[in-house]
């Protein structure tokens, strides 16, 4: 266990301080804590295994939220129409967008070429999205920063300025109209469309069945999120040696077995020895046909008709 907290002053639910003073049986005020106790930093970082993994899953989709935005955007049709306009001599009129599509796209970028920047030493301002850039260009020049500093995390996250800042810049939501958009915001914003199923394994958290798969896109592991309010617990396939991986896999399907022909319903049978149900019932009883799955085999029942046809005789 860690002997650090987390830097972002992440606090335990019901888990309390010694010295506080609205919890406990004895306290009935209008304002209980819900927990203030410091939740321990993942070994080797500043952030609790949650931050850690929240950061990390942001840093993850940062490629495909500037794709989504920039698919929604096409910047070779969609002009901002909550921006000022000017005249133009174009006889076509571009289809509006909204401004914040374009800034966030281009705040996302910008954050992420930063960070890249200072991860592999060049002392250099982050770049936005070059002028009409297409959602596949603008995946791939985010996906190139996102891969640089995720190889980084781990020493970024045991720095506490740089840290702080990262996850400032990143996994922060601030809300409807921000100065500067993070991943986070423009993923609470414009979601993006995800085929999740539900694991058939409970939260190892809170025990519960609430816990939703995503698979993976563009080569990224998948991720598992517990989804009771009370609970944060997540991981990846990767985590823990890939235990989750292994624990959440998607059952197999049933093995459907082709149709036999041979197999034949008590009617069938019945029919093909010009017989009456009951009497193939009756062999059945008799132990003279045997059942396979509540089917008869053409040749078995072909054989016993035979064969009673022989002691009539």
């Amino acid at each position: 266990m860690s002997d650090r907290y987390c830097i972002r002053g992440c606090t335990a639910r019901d888990s309390h301080l010694a010295a506080c003073e609205r919890s406990g049986n004895d306290y009935d005020g209008p304002n209980p804590c819900r927990g203030c106790a410091p939740v321990d930093a993942r070994e080797g970082v500043l952030l609790c295994e949650r931050c850690y993994r929240t950061l990390r899953r942001h840093l993850e989709d940062a490629a495909d939220v500037v794709g989504h935005l920039r698919s929604i955007a096409d910047p070779t049709k969609a002009a901002a129409y909550d921006r000022i306009r000017v005249q133009s001599s174009s006889i076509e009129i571009p289809a509006p967008v909204a401004a914040d599509l374009i800034d966030a796209s281009n705040d996302i970028t910008t954050t992420m070429n930063m960070w890249a920047n200072h991860v592999a030493g060049e002392d250099r301002p982050g770049a936005g999205l070059a002028a009409g850039a297409m959602a596949d260009a603008a995946h791939d020049v985010v996906r190139l920063a996102a891969d640089v500093i995720l190889d980084d995390l781990d020493h970024l996250a045991n720095d506490s300025h740089q840290i702080e800042a990262l996850c400032e810049g990143v996994m922060v939501v601030n809300g409807a109209a921000p100065d500067v958009w993070t991943v986070a915001d423009a993923a609470v914003r414009w979601p993006l469309e995800d085929s999740p199923r539900w694991a058939q394994a409970a939260c190892p958290e809170c025990d519960l069945m609430a816990v939703r798969v995503q698979p993976g896109r563009s080569g990224r592991p998948s991720r598992y999120r517990c989804t009771t309010s009370e609970c944060d617990w997540e991981a990846n396939s990767q985590d823990d040696g890939g235990l989750w991986a292994a624990v959440f896999a998607e059952p197999a399907p049933p093995e459907v077995r082709p149709h036999d022909p041979s197999l034949l319903t008590l009617v069938a049978a019945a029919r093909l020895v010009h017989r009456e149900p009951g009497t193939v019932r009756g062999w059945v009883k008799a132990g003279d046909l045997e059942v396979h799955l509540g089917r008869y085999r053409e040749a078995d029942v072909l054989a016993t008709a035979a064969r009673k046809r022989g002691e009539a005789a």
